[in-house]
């Protein structure tokens, strides 16, 4: 076997430190603007992993974001997981923050899982854990504190209504469309794959010339590996309802309010809304078809599933998503609301 070397790293070593051991955590920070609420967990990895192999957990469980954070590469290999509650966490209570399937990148079957325990009321802007005591905090993820509690100082928790829907993350850089309705139809007891539902909406591979392209409203434009809005875009929800008919009762909708939607979901069916990624101002990209129909289109274009909302159906305060590129989103009614109106309030609904 060779083993050369570079700036005086021999690469062998260098490999099997990168791709080969799998990646270990070494801080943990804890911390908060106030006491009890806004509490942020935030683990860092010593090399870079990919979200959609961690499996993340707390418990007790608490509705809340786990975001990852510092990549390698854009949208890519992560070296730090956070998990940010969207409701105050009871002060007193020991939750206990779990990391499984952390695997090298080379597919070996060898991983790392991890274990933290906190209090609500342990504020801090210093790092919690650390290699040197590493067995320690190990060890206290597995003790119960035996300790009484004077008093009631549980934080009162808004209703919560959520169908049982877990993330799948998209298989390609453009399908979001097809990883939402998997997990939607999922949701029904109907598995597919995303190229068994890109089979039924079809692909429209004409290359773009200028502002003339092919119609979302009839298939998908484009390669689903494709830039966007260069040589790839996307499909909009008619054809993407037509699809889902093949399996279940789907319909797609232009228009709706806020309450369509939690009424839907409070009988148990999941919702597809186009909507864009937030990264601030949007990129137009819009073109004409061959037949000359104007098609508005933005480089941010992104497709989601509602899975719940929280509150009352009349009046939520957030609404819970499944996303295929961030995974669980718990965004407020207002913000859900600007994203959701970029495209008219449209999507599927999955019955």
């Amino acid at each position: 076997m060779f083993v050369g070397s570079f700036l005086g790293i021999p690469i062998l070593i260098a490999s099997t430190y990168l791709f080969a051991l799998p990646p270990r955590v070494v801080v943990v920070n804890i911390s908060s603007q106030t006491q009890g609420e806004e509490v942020e967990v935030k683990i860092t990895f010593d090399k870079p992993v990919r979200r959609q192999e961690i499996q993340a957990a707390i418990t007790p469980f608490v509705h809340g974001e786990w975001k990852f954070e510092d990549p390698l590469f854009q949208n890519h290999l992560y070296r730090a997981v956070v998990f940010s509650p969207i409701v105050k966490l009871d002060p007193g209570i020991e939750y206990q923050v779990d990391l499984g399937h952390i695997k090298n990148r080379v597919g070996l079957t060898v991983s790392n899982d991890f274990s933290y325990v906190f209090e609500a009321h342990e504020i801090s802007s210093e790092p919690r854990f650390s290699p040197l005591v590493a067995q320690e905090s190990k060890v206290s993820a597995t003790a119960v504190n035996e300790e009484k509690k004077t008093g009631d100082t549980r934080v009162d928790k808004p209703a919560v209504t959520l169908l049982d829907i877990p993330m799948d993350w998209q298989d390609s850089a453009l399908s979001c469309e097809a990883a939402s309705l998997k997990m939607a139809l999922g949701e029904k007891g109907i598995i597919v794959s995303e190229s068994d539902i890109m089979g039924r909406i079809g692909y429209d591979p004409t290359l773009r010339e200028g502002v003339l392209w092919g119609d979302p409203f009839k298939r998908f434009v484009g390669d689903i590996n494709g830039k966007m809005c260069t040589s790839g875009y996307g499909v909009f929800w008619e054809p993407v309802a037509g699809a889902a008919q093949h399996w279940r009762q789907a319909e797609a909708f232009s228009g709706w309010t806020l309450e369509n939607l939690t009424r839907e979901l409070q009988k148990g069916n999941p919702v597809m809304v186009w909507g864009a990624l937030p990264k601030g101002e949007l990129t137009d990209c819009s073109w004409y078809t061959a037949e000359g129909t104007y098609v508005k289109a933005f480089k941010e274009t992104h497709v989601r599933l509602a899975v719940g909302f929280m509150g009352s159906a009349d009046k939520p305060s957030h609404i819970i998503l499944n996303d295929p590129l961030s995974g669980r989103l718990y965004w407020s009614s207002s913000e859900f609301l600007a994203n959701w109106s970029v495209f008219g309030k449209s999507g599927v609904v999955i019955r």
